[in-house]
């Protein structure tokens, strides 16, 4: 196996610089730090990461925090958070804070005992003394949708608005006037969001309305169809997220409530089940690995000394089956 000084004899410089190369400790010139990668390359060297963790003060591993493993939304961000990383020499560790902020608090501890430099929190289940503990630590952080960009803080945001408008818009051409809405959690900061554009662009196009918070989950979206449509006659109902629009569905099976002749349904995220629901879901489209790309590669700029930042990835309505002309009766 080979050595820093089987490099350091290759590469034709001291086992030191080397060391400064390979740990990004000291600045060298471009051709000997050159030298030195190609070194690297041809002998197969494998860096020991637990001498370079001591060295440097911190880990090759970056920790990626979602609300929930289980939702369809989060493991391709991981996937694309993943593969940016690898690019760069880095590892991920994904960690399912199942929408629990103390959970969320105990794997931050245990990202910092893996001496992890940087966090990207895909959940908003982080609290104040989290935030405290990831400052006094200098833990580089990116957050999405929630954040505010500091010295050592970015933020990714999805732009909701313009997906929310075209799917409203949507919907007004198609005739409908009674409309439902199945939100997130009553304190969750998307769902919050996603409501309160819903409600905003409704009343623009002069929709009648009923509102009913729920939990993001399959089971949430049935029982949330059930309450919109218990004395409210709506003839579409548009979900904050995909999971209760498919839940949605069920429920219209389950009643013989035909889908989109008697009840047309939008959902948000456009998860890669959307395509595949019977009838094939209408949705608005988050484009799930650019923020992927976009949280690794905001980290990667806070960790080489640029300023935090405020990202935003845009939505846009995929029109499929789900979605027809108001019923006339």
């Amino acid at each position: 196996m080979a050595t820093i000084k089987d490099v350091a004899e290759k590469a034709g410089v001291s086992p030191a610089t080397v060391s400064y190369v390979l740990n990004e400790a000291r600045k060298v010139r471009p051709e000997t730090e050159q030298r030195v990668l190609w070194a690297a390359r041809e002998l197969g060297y494998q860096p020991n990461t637990a001498a370079r963790s001591l060295a440097v003060g911190h880990s090759s591993i970056i920790g990626l925090i979602v609300p929930d493993i289980l939702n369809p939304f989060f493991p391709e961000i991981a996937k694309s958070f993943q593969s940016e990383a690898a690019v760069y020499g880095m590892e991920t560790v994904t960690m399912d804070g199942n929408n629990d902020p103390q959970r969320t608090r105990n794997l931050v501890e245990r990202l910092l005992g893996l001496q992890a430099p940087a966090i990207a929190f895909l959940t908003s289940q982080v609290d104040a003394p989290v935030k405290e503990l990831i400052a006094k630590k200098g833990i580089f952080a990116a957050y999405l949708g929630f954040g505010s960009p500091g010295p050592k803080i970015s933020n990714i945001s999805i732009e909701q608005r313009q997906g929310i408008e075209e799917a409203v818009h949507h919907l007004e051409a198609l005739g409908h006037r009674r409309v439902g809405f199945i939100g997130g959690p009553s304190d969750g900061v998307f769902s919050l969001r996603r409501k309160a554009i819903f409600l905003e662009c409704a009343a623009a196009a002069g929709m009648e309305t009923r509102v009913f918070d729920s939990d993001f989950t399959v089971q949430g979206g049935y029982f949330g169809c059930s309450r919109v449509l218990g004395g409210f006659d709506a003839t579409a109902i548009m979900t904050a997220n995909d999971l209760m629009a498919i839940g949605a569905l069920h429920y219209a099976y389950d009643r013989q409530i035909p889908v989109p002749a008697a009840l047309s349904v939008v959902g948000f995220d456009n998860i890669n089940f959307a395509q595949f629901t019977q009838p094939a879901l209408t949705t608005v489209a988050a484009p799930r690995a650019e923020i992927g790309r976009l949280a690794f590669q905001s980290l990667w700029s806070l960790m080489h000394d640029s300023p935090g930042g405020d990202y935003e990835v845009p939505t846009g309505l995929v029109i499929r089956q789900t979605t027809g002309p108001a019923p006339t009766s």
